[in-house]
């Protein structure tokens, strides 16, 4: 076994070496994305199915730098399984806003019932969005294909789209960011008729065009892998195309545990739809991921937890390798996407009253949670550096799995807890460091191991992880550089630590 073991507590240095397994002659291109997406942000409307406290959640996901939302379209009628109205609350909703009651019974009065309740869920949420983050929040309205599938309800559809707009324009300007057409529009529950896609598009341009505005873009979010055939006909009149759920690395049917996550299947979910956009000589599209902000699988440890939404987005806004090359010296990259998205708020952060009085609270989104997955986004979407950075306290327990150069930012924690193991992949995703094949633990701030002798630190080699790109090996030594300290403020403190498969001096 190849390691050194640290049983005392001491402060060191690592003064290492540089090694390289293949060359990789790539310059990266880090994504140029101002912001993210979010998947169905609460407003206050949700309030009347019984999530208490949401009345700041779009000002909240905007401060983490989301500039898109989207809000699934509820029906006012709609009923649960226990056969109860799914706005159970919505009576005494209208009752305490007074204001809003009103807005409603206009626009059933001028729309009828269905359509005017389409056009107060909208402009409710579209005023909201404008109103709590003084007009930085943009919205997707729809989905449009579900609110008017059928060609019998042109009519419909040409008045809300003339109606949401005009609202816009008195109320909150420049609030619509685009009309989200369909989502999965190939799925066994749905099977959408791409004529029905295209002329919903045809009669959303035609009304923009009538009322002389400039065009919204038109959205899609639909799987790259389906047959060709089934994909190209909703490529075509789309401006973005997102992709789901293709980037949900920690998904798995049944629900199960991931501890190791395919993060090379982002890019080449990403590589496939631009395939399929070639293909459908729509070379101006987009390509938007969007990304996992979901605990897939309730009963095991969150995932993605803190260190590993850091990895997500970082190594989703960097070009992807996508394939080992001809005996691994070509290897290819595939190039970030044009946007990221997150699915979805709900298990961002809620608080829900059940019908039966019971309180379902989550919060993975806060500082001090268990995910703490705003400052991650945030710190990843704003530092445009390669390695993840560490920010703060951060503490790591169980297996983490780690697939490029981190960094323990100066004023910033790592703790290691005891019997906590670290792998590290055998090549850097970040291609950063001193060395930009290999993974380096780099301390600008502190280290903390924390190992006991009954419960040692093991940071190891993750050769043998089956779902990452290189092909699994037995480990060896220097699968990855090692830890080292970068200025003069870093400070490491072992005890009781086995280091395995690093380059050693």
């Amino acid at each position: 076994m190849d390691g050194i073991e640290i049983d005392a507590k001491v402060r060191i240095w690592f003064p290492l070496i540089s090694i390289c397994f293949f060359p990789l002659n790539f310059t990266t291109v880090l994504a140029e994305i101002n912001g993210f997406g979010m998947f169905n942000v609460y407003f206050s409307i949700d309030e009347a199915l019984g999530y208490q406290d949401v009345r700041d959640d779009l000002s909240e996901a905007h401060l983490a730098g989301c500039r898109l939302v989207t809000h699934y379209f509820r029906q006012e009628h709609s009923r649960s399984t226990e056969d109860k109205p799914f706005w159970f609350g919505l009576e005494d909703w209208l009752e305490a806003n007074p204001e809003a009651a009103e807005r409603l019974q206009t626009w059933k009065n001028n729309y009828g019932e269905s359509l005017g309740w389409k056009l107060f869920f909208y402009s409710t949420y579209l005023l909201e969005a404008y109103q709590k983050t003084q007009g930085g929040l943009k919205v997707l309205v729809g989905e449009i294909y579900g609110m008017f599938p059928l060609d019998q309800d042109d009519v419909d559809l040409r008045s809300f789209v003339t109606t949401i707009l005009e609202f816009e324009v008195a109320n909150c300007p420049d609030s619509i960011g685009g009309w989200y057409v369909v989502e999965e529009p190939n799925s066994s529950a749905k099977r959408y008729h791409p004529a029905r896609y295209e002329s919903i598009v045809a009669l959303i341009q035609a009304s923009e065009a009538d009322m002389e505005i400039s065009p919204r873009p038109i959205y899609i979010d639909i799987s790259p892998y389906r047959k060709r055939s089934q994909i190209i006909p909703f490529l075509k009149s789309a401006d973005v195309i997102m992709i789901s759920p293709d980037a949900y690395i920690w998904a798995r049917v049944p629900p199960t545990y991931v501890e190791e996550a395919q993060y090379e299947s982002i890019h080449h979910a990403i590589r496939s739809m631009r395939s399929h956009a070639k293909a459908s000589n729509n070379l101006d599209a987009r390509i938007e991921a969007v990304l996992q902000a979901y605990d897939w699988n309730s009963k095991g440890p969150l995932q993605p937890s803190h260190i590993n939404m850091h990895q997500q987005v970082n190594y989703t806004l960097q070009p992807g390798w996508v394939d080992r090359g001809v005996y691994a010296i070509r290897p290819r990259w595939e190039p970030p996407p044009d946007g990221i998205w997150f699915w979805w708020w709900h298990d961002c952060k809620s608080k829900k009253w059940t019908p039966q009085g019971d309180i379902i609270e989550i919060n993975r989104w806060d500082k001090g949670t268990e995910g703490e997955w705003a400052e991650a986004i945030q710190t990843e979407l704003s530092k445009r550096q390669q390695p993840v950075q560490i920010r703060g306290t951060e503490r790591w327990q169980g297996i983490i799995h780690i697939i490029g150069d981190v960094i323990v930012s100066r004023n910033a924690t790592l703790i290691l807890e005891a019997g906590t193991t670290v792998k590290f992949a055998t090549w850097d995703h970040f291609q950063s460091g001193v060395d930009s094949n290999l993974c380096e633990l780099i301390v600008r701030g502190k280290l903390l191991v924390e190992g006991t002798p009954s419960r040692q630190v093991l940071l190891t080699s993750d050769a043998e992880n089956r779902r990452l790109s290189i092909r699994p090996r037995r480990p060896r030594k220097a699968d990855w550089y090692g830890i080292r300290t970068d200025g003069t403020s870093a400070t490491i403190m072992i005890k009781n630590c086995q280091i395995q498969y690093a380059i050693q001096k």
